[in-house]
């Protein structure tokens, strides 16, 4: 009879054992991505766009080497993410032209780009060979809004002329795809890099690229 009261108190203990253990069991096993579903960050590119208008001149180069982003991680393979850049773009070329043995003349074009960017991202991650490790494939949709100026000019001995002084804007978009890989350094950093084998334009078909893309946040 004595005994009764001691086999209560030790189910009772293992109850509490049990409880604890499954508690903790939860709280491990239960996926931290709804910490990481918004996220926001910064991209390197050495991805290039060259854009057309319809007036001259009739093209422009946009370079932009720095982007921020942010994202919404809507299950653990797709995420969805937006992103800005803006670029400031000027190529110069200079040229002399013999005339004659004591007479030269200088020839310089300007040609200046200012773009907005505002890209459109969807991956789908197909490949977690470990647990931080993520291969994943991307597709970017890429609106551009930009102008473009170019100025000519002409030197004979100390008298310069503007020879062509015209400006451009309009609207271009371009369509990206590739491969990734994700790497996850933190609960807050991941550092990635992309290799984009499509990169055409919708106003002309350009020929293909590559661009490697480093950091994000």
């Amino acid at each position: 009879m004595p005994k009764l009261p001691i086999m209560k108190a030790n189910f009772l203990v293992l109850s509490l054992l049990l409880i604890s253990v499954y508690g903790m069991a939860q709280q491990r096993t239960a996926p931290d991505s709804t910490n990481k579903k918004f996220y926001v960050g910064v991209g390197a590119s050495s991805i290039g766009f060259n854009l057309e208008y319809q007036d001259e001149p009739k093209s422009g180069d946009f370079r932009p080497v720095i982007s921020l982003h942010g994202g919404y991680k809507l299950n653990k393979r797709v995420s969805l993410q937006i992103g800005f850049s803006y670029g400031n773009n000027t190529d110069k070329y200079d040229y002399v032209y013999v005339e004659a043995q004591d007479k030269l003349i200088y020839y310089s074009e300007i040609s200046q780009t200012r773009a907005i960017a505002i890209p459109v991202t969807l991956k789908y991650g197909f490949l977690y060979p470990f647990r931080h490790l993520q291969f994943y494939g991307t597709t970017i949709l890429t609106p551009i809004i930009s102008s473009t100026s170019l100025k000519k000019t002409e030197q004979r001995e100390d008298v310069t002329t503007v020879t062509y002084n015209t400006k451009a804007s309009g609207f271009n978009a371009y369509l990206t795809a590739g491969f990734g890989l994700n790497y996850t350094i933190s609960k807050r950093l991941d550092m990635y890099g992309e290799l984009h084998l499509l990169h055409r334009s919708f106003n002309r078909d350009w020929p293909r690229k590559t661009s490697i893309l480093t950091l994000a946040l």
